[in-house]
């Protein structure tokens, strides 16, 4: 029987081989646990596994988990496990691996560790777990599938501690580590004794951490790597005349926005943050950097129409003459130099971005520049490492120093409820959470806990549809676009599938052709 995760229709697989990988890191360690960055479950999904995971359908489906029962009151969730699973040092997952991982979750308040209102974790016997809430929690089985929720064997996560976890990595994956050399490379081997029959087909995976998107596609050109991600549209455009290279093109669920500093003046106006959205021309934007395929224009703060839970919240129009009506309105006057004053400050705002880390990072930030300069908005643009970025752009707003950030933004569970608890309440601001906007607003905090006691997914869908149009006028972000995520490889490489929640190309169950 095919493993539910093989993309049948590619052919007929191969066992062994090499693929190597060219792509961009932003995470130092590969602690899943710890993070949920888009760029380190690209990788470690090879090494973890979660309860629940997500089809080449992008259908939720069972992984370590077989199924699942909900009691009537929505209070009382029943999982039961695969059977016969083992960690890569040979502990078994059971009913008390997976006690141990949410709990280990819950008491290190690890990424969305809150998104669940927990109230206890259950052993019934060793293939069922029974997890108590305080709530309703219809958006449980999307968040488990999460790969910051991925397993960690008990047996290794207890004696290396919270620092060895983040250095090596012992799950339930098709593949090992053999070797991790942080912003460099993260070598996998194939993991013998896994427990889906007859994979992985591949012996080996490599990641090469390759900044620069013109390096990653001369190495896939000249074919020291099977597949680069992150290319620019005008090379995938070119690679696909060439018989060579296979590419491969997704509507995901990553949005490319520029958050604003609610905080911080003088984008804690709303009126400047209004006229802001209307400067900006999405449109043209698109045509710029993706030649029109890459992207569409989004209708929702951080969400796109693939959500659960999506509603329209609207599309700032590209409207110059209006942006320039609301800087007047917010008393930001023309200066003889072209840039706008106000009780004797010049209106200049930072722009924090990266080259490379995805497409059209920089460039976008260069338009923007620009734009905004039209409309008597100076911005000081300033260029980050991957590295280094993040942590620019997650700290207290006392501590924070941008007024715009150039980011991309991916809904990892598939689900709204990820994005109103990580980014639209008050209490999600960064560091804590993603909410670099540092936005907040009394209604829409009372609005989501509201709809955290709704008992089905209709029925909290409906309040969201009340909480977006809200969040929408506030204007917390630079709403930008939805992106088309492209994959380039090798035309050897085969059973590589989209997944549309982290915007990614699994590839733990590829192959190469000779």
């Amino acid at each position: 029987m095919m493993a539910w995760g093989v993309v049948a229709a590619q052919g007929t697989p191969v066992h062994g081989g090499t693929r190597t990988i060219a792509y961009t890191s932003t995470s130092p360690h590969i602690g899943i646990q710890a993070t949920n960055q888009g760029s380190l479950s690209e990788s470690v999904h090879y090494v973890y596994e979660t309860l629940f995971d997500r089809n080449a359908d992008g259908e939720l489906v069972g992984l370590l988990a077989t199924g699942f029962e909900v009691s009537d009151d929505g209070l009382t969730y029943t999982f039961t496990l695969q059977p016969g699973v083992t960690f890569h040092d040979g502990t078994p997952f059971d009913a008390e691996a997976v006690k141990y991982n949410l709990e280990r979750k819950i008491e290190l308040q690890l990424p969305t560790w809150n998104s669940i209102p927990w109230d206890s974790i259950e052993v019934v016997d060793p293939l069922t777990v029974r997890v108590h809430l305080t709530d309703p929690a219809p958006h449980i089985v999307p968040v488990l599938s999460a790969k910051t929720w991925s397993m960690y064997s008990p047996t290794w996560a207890r004696e290396v501690g919270p620092d060895g976890v983040k250095s090596n990595a012992v799950g339930t994956g098709a593949f090992m580590v053999e070797e991790f050399l942080p912003n460099d490379t993260l070598r996998l081997v194939k993991n013998p004794n896994y427990w889906q029959e007859g994979l992985p087909y591949l012996d080996a995976v490599v990641f090469r951490v390759i900044t620069d998107p013109n390096t990653r596609s001369a190495l896939l050109e000249s074919g020291e790597v099977d597949l680069a991600l992150g290319l620019p549209v005008p090379v995938t455009e070119r690679l696909k005349s060439d018989s060579r290279f296979t590419i491969r093109s997704a509507l995901g669920m990553r949005q490319y926005y520029i958050t604003l500093n609610n905080f911080k003046a003088p984008t804690d106006d709303v009126l400047v943050r209004r006229a802001i959205n209307h400067a900006v021309d999405k449109e043209g934007i698109i045509r710029a950097v993706f030649l029109g395929v890459g992207a569409e224009v989004a209708e929702t703060p951080y969400m796109s129409p693939q959500v659960n839970g999506f509603s329209p919240g609207g599309v700032w129009d590209y409207d110059p003459e209006g942006a320039e009506a609301l800087l007047e309105e917010a008393g930001w006057t023309m200066g003889p130099d072209g840039v706008r004053v106000k009780d004797g400050e010049r209106l200049v705002v930072s722009l924090y971005t990266r080259r490379g880390s995805v497409t059209g990072d920089y460039e976008i930030a260069e338009l923007v520049q620009g734009m905004l300069a039209d409309v008597g908005v100076e911005v000081d643009l300033q260029v980050f490492e991957s590295a280094s970025f993040v942590p620019a752009v997650t700290v207290p707003k006392e501590e924070s120093t941008y007024n715009m950030a150039d980011l991309t933004f991916e809904v990892v569970t598939g689900d709204a409820e990820y994005v109103v608890s990580t980014t639209y309440r008050t209490d999600s601001a960064a560091p804590a959470l993603y909410n670099r906007a540092y936005y907040g607003n009394p209604e829409v905090d009372a609005l989501s806990d509201l709809s955290r006691q709704a008992a089905t997914l209709e029925e909290r869908n409906a309040i969201y549809a009340q909480i977006i149009p809200i969040v929408f006028q506030d204007a917390p972000i630079l709403q930008l676009f939805n992106s088309v995520e492209f994959l380039a490889a090798s035309s050897a490489v085969e059973g590589i599938y989209f997944e549309p929640a982290f915007s990614n190309w699994p590839g733990k169950y590829a192959w190469k052709n000779p």
